[in-house]
């Protein structure tokens, strides 16, 4: 039962919209934070060197965002991107984060958010259910789909 719960699409768009709300709070008000994230939906441009992605750990990776990290924050509805130096050598790469992908946003190493959901990459189709599912939200919309 619990398993099905948080693989439930509703769910997983609840929790998106609060870590969307969240990250866009905390960068408005200019807080330091660190999120921790599902490494396989992580994405570097430039890709990391080899060196630098074989110390990652192959769950999870936590990323601190201070300083230029914080300040080149861009965040949209389905992804969150920054610029990173990695390494001794301070390799730089923009990072990618799917805003699903987001296990816990912490603050001073205090957890302020976890997401249970169980995160998995939408196809175009599941996009729009998702979608069209924000968009029901609003009680004022719903009459637009009804008999659909």
């Amino acid at each position: 039962m619990l398993e099905e719960f948080l693989k439930d699409s509703e769910f997983a768009s609840m929790m998106h919209r609060n870590i969307y709300d969240l990250l866009n709070l905390l960068i408005q008000k200019d807080i330091q934070f660190d999120i921790l994230v599902s490494t396989k939906f992580v994405n570097f441009s430039p890709e990391l060197p080899q060196e630098i992605k074989s110390n990652f750990n192959p769950s999870v990776i936590l990323f601190s965002l201070a300083g230029y990290s914080l300040s080149s924050i861009k965040l949209s509805r389905d992804d969150m991107k920054f610029e990173a130096g990695f390494g001794p050598d301070n390799f730089a790469s923009l990072v990618s984060v799917p805003i699903g992908a987001i296990i816990r946003i912490s603050i001073d190493e205090n957890p302020i958010l976890i997401n249970f959901a169980t995160y998995s990459p939408s196809d175009p189709k599941t996009k729009q259910e998702r979608s069209k599912q924000i968009f029901l939200n609003n009680p004022k919309n719903r009459d637009i789909f009804k008999g659909q």
